[in-house]
């Protein structure tokens, strides 16, 4: 199974983005006489020029080969990659027809960023100390055809 990525990447990682990004802080740096990219003085309530209000949109058209869509925050792509996610999902969807992958693939990116903790140790970390390991994450994964898998969404873990 082959992974198509249906959206583009909005940090530097995206060499666009990153050439974008540098020709506001070229053009800044003339202006703002060593202020931090405008961070230390308001020039306007309007978003900085390197954030877009246009939509980057891409169209793919589902075919019958197309088996699932895996819909997710960046969380899940900073320890995965597309064709891991695929590999996981795929695999998890035929080993457990009314299992919920996309529970899964949650419990496999906690897995992933646990770094030797325990899931349980990593879920019980003090609320004062969560910041520095926890963050919001959102999967969903659409199967796609006739093949109704569970009659209930996924909750959170």
């Amino acid at each position: 199974m082959k992974a198509i990525q249906l959206t583009d990447i909005h940090t530097v990682d995206n060499e666009a983005e990153r050439a974008q990004l540098l020709v506001f802080v070229f053009s800044m740096q003339k202006i703002l006489n060593d202020a931090l990219m405008g961070i230390l003085r308001v020039r306007d309530l309007i978003s900085p020029p390197y954030i877009s209000i246009q939509p980057s949109l891409n169209v793919h058209r589902i075919s019958s080969s197309d088996q699932f869509a895996i819909v997710a925050s960046d969380g899940l792509f900073d320890f995965f990659s597309n064709d891991e996610a695929v590999e996981l999902a795929e695999s998890y969807i035929l080993s457990n027809p009314f299992g919920d992958p996309a529970k899964f693939l949650v419990e496999q990116l906690i897995a992933r960023a646990a770094e030797g903790f325990s899931t349980e140790e990593l879920m019980n970390v003090p609320a004062g100390r969560r910041r520095k390991y926890h963050d919001d994450v959102t999967v969903i994964v659409i199967i796609l055809g006739m093949n109704q898998r569970t009659s209930k969404a996924s909750t959170c873990i």
